[in-house]
């Protein structure tokens, strides 16, 4: 099997001590409801609610951020998302242990100014 082609892993085990929390997908919505205007920042603000769903649940992503699947509303925006995650991700998995992350490109979300959407599963105390 080839490498994977940027930050993640082709394959992820939960163990069975934990729970499953599947998060919806996060948008780059700041607390205070106000959105980045580009696709790093947005990248960024999205794993950050992320982290901040898995905490809330007891978790921290570094130990339990199991899979991403990550929506891009453009090809142009790719450059900015990939930033996002390297940055977050480097923070993250300082030794290079990433989870999955699918990523496609999509048609638009659901609204006009955003540009990334990131679902994911995060495996946390039971």
């Amino acid at each position: 099997m080839a490498p994977p082609l940027g930050a993640y892993s082709h394959a992820a085990r939960v163990s069975p001590e934990g729970a499953v929390l599947h998060i919806a997908g996060q948008v780059g919505n700041a607390p205070d409801g106000t959105v980045a205007p580009d696709a790093y920042g947005q990248t960024v603000q999205a794993l950050r609610n992320i982290a901040a769903v898995v905490e809330d649940a007891g978790g921290t992503p570094a130990e339990g951020l199991v899979s991403l699947f990550t929506m891009v509303a453009s090809r142009e925006a790719l450059p900015g998302v990939r930033r996002g995650i390297g940055e977050v991700f480097a923070e993250w998995f300082p030794e290079g242990d990433y989870p999955i992350n699918s990523l496609c490109v999509v048609a638009g979300l659901a609204r006009e100014d955003l540009l990334v959407e990131i679902a994911s599963v995060a495996a946390v105390p039971g």
